[in-house]
This record gives structure tokens, C-alpha cells and sequence, in this order.
């Protein structure tokens, strides 16, 4: 299956050739795109965030305690040499909108997942290594409010379904890079490679790494997982979403 998964990942991968009349689709936009703007002053889009970086380019992020942020571990890691991003290259804005935030802090500390080995590329995906937590300097929690985790495996993913829950998909993409936009109602389709990954049909594309995939029970809001890359598994695009599972520990320990 891991083998398998390996030689289907499509993260870097072109989309499909486009005629002249026929403007091109983003990677991650699957059919129709169901991004909506959503008003970040507002919980529970006040928890999430961009990722900033001082080598240029974004990923979005979310709080889960008050100087805690989850990300993905692949928007740490600096191509030219060849090395994660230190902490002084990085910065968090909570609640941000064209150029204004409710909350922002540099980042302290960068703790990427035990195992996690850049030099793979996605066997890392494969694995479900593909995660960070950044310590940041300043409590935002006040300003900007946290968003709790939620396990998700099989089992669960049957329980939230009964229960009438609603996922939940929000981050700033790359071609709507100053605005927050969520795609409401996508669905959580099923799991690879033992669980660690979720593949999901939210309407996500470059800039969204690190955003999280929610989790809608009632009025509470929690993160079941984390987008990471897009694929093409038996003929159909898919999202790939790190399971909360694999890095709720992590994250209880940090704060």
C-alpha cells in the first residue's frame, strides 16, 4: 500500500493540459472550487492563520494552544540549503485579512515530527511525518482564541458521520492569498497507508499546507487533521490530511 501510495503522490505534479479558451485549474480545486470567504475577526477562523517566511511565501497554520501553532513540516524546509527554516524566519499572523491581523508573533521555536527526514520527500507523506509545531513568542490566544483537537481514525470518522458532523476545510491559497476562505461541507472519504493519512475532496491548493481540516459537532469546532498535499489515487485528485491522531500527543506536550 505504501509503495503503492509512493508512485500516486502528486504534490509538485502538473494539472492537465488546457486549451487557450480554457483557463487552467489549480491543483487541489477538485470540479466546481467551493472556497468561500469567511471573516477571520470571527471564531473559529480567528485561530487560523499564515505561516510566514523570511525566504518568501506563506503557509497557513493554526493555534491549538496560546503560543502553539500547527503546520506542515514540508513549509519549513528551505530548498536552497537544504535545511529547515529557523525560527527567526518565521513569522505567525492569527485572524488575517488584506494587509491587517488580530494578533501576529515571531516564532521561537520549530519542532518538526521526531521522524521527520526532508531528504524523503514523500515517504514522509506516506508515513504521516509530514507535521510541525512553532512555539511562538507571544500568547495569541487572547486576541485570536484556540482551536482544540480531535482524534480521527476509521472508527471515529463513523461516529462524527453518525452524529451529523460537518468538515471543514480553511487556509490561505495561494491565488487568494490575503483573505480566508473555507470550503464548508467537504467530506472526509477515507484513510491510507494504516490510518495515518485522511484523503479528503476540500478544495485545497498551494499556500493551504498546514491548514486544518475541521471538524463541525454542533457549535464546537475541533481539528481532526491537517492538509498536506494533493494526489491522484485510483483515477480521482485527492487531499492528503495528516490525522490529528498521529500528533495530538505532540501538541498536549507542548503547551
Amino acid at each position: 500500500m505504501i509503495a503503492a501510495l509512493l508512485g500516486l503522490l502528486a504534490w509538485l505534479a502538473l494539472g492537465p493540459a488546457w486549451g487557450a479558451e480554457e483557463p487552467p485549474r489549480l491543483p487541489g480545486i477538485k470540479g466546481e472550487d467551493d472556497r468561500r470567504t469567511v471573516d477571520p475577526s470571527l471564531p473559529p477562523w480567528s485561530a487560523v492563520g499564515r505561516v510566514n517566511k523570511r525566504t518568501g511565501g506563506f503557509c497557513s497554520g493554526t493555534l491549538v494552544g496560546p503560543r502553539t501553532v500547527l503546520t506542515a513540516a514540508h513549509c519549513l524546509w528551505n530548498a536552497r540549503t537544504r535545511r529547515l527554516l529557523a525560527p527567526v524566519s518565521l513569522h505567525f499572523v492569527a485572524g488575517y485579512r488584506r494587509g491587517e491581523y488580530l494578533a501576529e508573533s515571531a516564532v521561537a521555536g520549530v519542532a518538526p515530527a521526531p521522524d521527520y527526514r526532508p531528504e524523503e520527500g514523500t515517504a514522509n507523506l506516506a508515513a504521516g511525518r509530514d507535521w510541525a509545531i512553532l512555539t511562538l513568542e507571544k500568547a495569541l490566544s487572547v486576541a485570536a482564541g484556540t482551536l482544540p483537537l480531535a482524534a480521527l481514525d476509521p472508527a471515529r470518522l463513523a461516529e462524527y458521520r453518525a452524529a451529523g458532523g460537518v468538515f471543514v476545510q480553511a487556509g490561505y491559497s495561494q491565488d487568494k492569498a490575503h483573505v480566508l476562505h473555507a470550503h464548508v461541507g467537504c467530506r472526509v472519504l477515507g484513510f491510507q497507508t494504516d490510518g495515518v493519512l485522511a484523503t479528503h475532496d476540500c478544495d485545497a491548493t498551494k499556500g493551504d499546507s498546514g491548514s486544518p481540516i475541521l471538524l463541525r459537532l454542533g457549535e464546537r469546532y475541533f481539528v481532526v487533521a491537517i492538509h498536506v498535499a494533493t494526489a491522484r489515487i485510483r483515477g480521482r485528485e485527492v487531499g492528503l490530511a495528516v490525522s490529528a491522531s498521529v500528533f495530538e500527543g505532540a501538541v498536549a506536550a507542548s503547551r
